[in-house]
């Protein structure tokens, strides 16, 4: 009997609803739209056409890929909900949001962002810890972006704050062709 290998179907993007100012973010955006796509791996993210949300979703769209979109009505100060050819979810708060999201998806991959990103990246790590879901997540760097929280957790393990099943859940990669291959590992070594 030959062993088959994890197939991840649908990954949570977790990004800023900023471009901010660094060209090479949005590249790396559209880079992971465009590997995901190619994939054929199905993109969930906040629906938002706004920010690192935007591009992955329309680098994604740009190569045919299927994009689902949760986004939570009357939240914010404008309406920035994406308007292309996604399939589009409308929740009634960021929580559900992030609820809806978690269950849809296979695992996660999350750019450089903000609060909102790091709220996300938290949540996501503490419901693995708890036992509600399994989801591995992969954090997409740059110029080591997400280092600071990885020495975070270590510093936590550390301490015996944290145990050190949170790094079974979680990989760190700089280019998203690496993506694929590091949830695969996550996906088989989880347990």
């Amino acid at each position: 009997m030959v062993a088959t290998q994890p197939v991840v179907k649908s990954v949570a993007v977790f990004c800023a609803s900023s471009t901010g100012n660094r060209p090479e973010l949005v590249d790396l955006a559209r880079r992971l739209g465009e590997h995901l796509a190619s994939q054929h791996i199905t993109i969930i993210f906040g629906g938002s056409d706004a920010g690192l949300m935007g591009v992955v979703a329309e680098a994604a769209l740009s190569q045919g890929g299927r994009v689902i979109g949760v986004y939570p009505e009357n939240t914010f100060s404008r309406d920035v909900r994406h308007q292309g050819p996604i399939e589009l979810l409308t929740v009634k708060s960021m929580h559900e949001r992030k609820s809806v999201m978690y269950e849809l998806a296979d695992a996660a991959v999350a750019l450089p962002g903000g609060l909102g990103t790091l709220d996300e990246v938290v949540e996501l790590l503490l419901w693995t810890q708890l036992g509600i879901h399994q989801l591995p997540l992969v954090l997409l760097d740059i110029d080591d972006f997400w280092k600071k929280f990885v020495d975070f957790l270590d510093e936590a393990i550390s301490a015996d704050l944290l145990t050190s099943k949170c790094h079974k859940s979680l990989r760190r990669v700089t280019e998203p062709n690496a993506i694929t291959e590091a949830l695969q590992l996550l996906i088989a070594n989880r347990g």
